[in-house]
């Protein structure tokens, strides 16, 4: 089978079976109403369906929606952070995760895999939209430090779903594959992001 190799972010992942190794990372997957912070979000994982009965398909819905709710968030960060540090981090999460959801609907496609919402996707965009609330709520110097936040718990949480969660229920190898390369990524996405909160802590001192 054919390997292709993607660069993210500085890092270089190698893909198979047609797919491409990428990153993915999100907070979208957990609620967050008012101010986020840890405890609001690790209380709610995964409320989208019962986790010990995901499809392949359930798993690819909830990945690729993850993705598209990161570029939302990465682009308010874009659009409303005032630190060059802020919009620096949104570009880059941004380009990421739409190369993520190009590069994963070709493995979808070769494996014949149609993503399908899970049971309770409804509250999952509630959820999101809560944080995306949130952060609109935010301007200036507030939302440079809130964004990176935020940005941060949705990492931790995603890399404990994928590697807890959505990799152990993948019955697909080709997915399951895909979902054990990315990790490192995870947690490299993760490193850059804490980097960029602990700059702008640096620069507001």
């Amino acid at each position: 089978m054919r390997k292709s190799t993607i660069r993210i972010a500085g890092l270089c992942l190698i893909g198979s079976a047609c797919a491409f190794a990428t990153i993915v990372s999100s907070s979208a997957i957990y609620a967050c109403t008012g101010p986020c912070n840890a405890k609001s979000t690790s209380a709610s994982l995964v409320a989208v369906a019962n986790v010990s009965q995901l499809t392949d398909s359930e798993i690819a819905y909830i990945y690729v929606q993850a993705n598209q709710f990161d570029v939302e968030e990465a682009e308010l960060g874009i659009a409303r952070g005032t630190a060059s540090g802020v919009k620096q981090h949104g570009e880059m999460v941004a380009r990421d995760h739409r190369g993520v959801v190009v590069a994963f609907q070709g493995l979808l496609a070769a494996n014949n895999i149609t993503p399908v919402a899970p049971p309770g996707n409804s509250a999952t965009v509630e959820q999101h939209q809560a944080i995306i609330g949130n952060l609109k709520a935010r301007t200036g110097v507030d939302f440079d430090r809130e964004y990176p936040t935020q940005a941060i718990i949705g990492h931790r949480e995603f890399i404990s779903l994928v590697s807890e969660t959505l990799l152990p229920a993948a019955g697909n190898p080709a997915l399951a594959s895909h979902l054990k390369e990315v990790l490192p990524a995870f947690r490299h996405h993760l490193s850059m992001t804490m980097a960029a909160a602990k700059a702008l802590d640096s620069d507001g001192d």
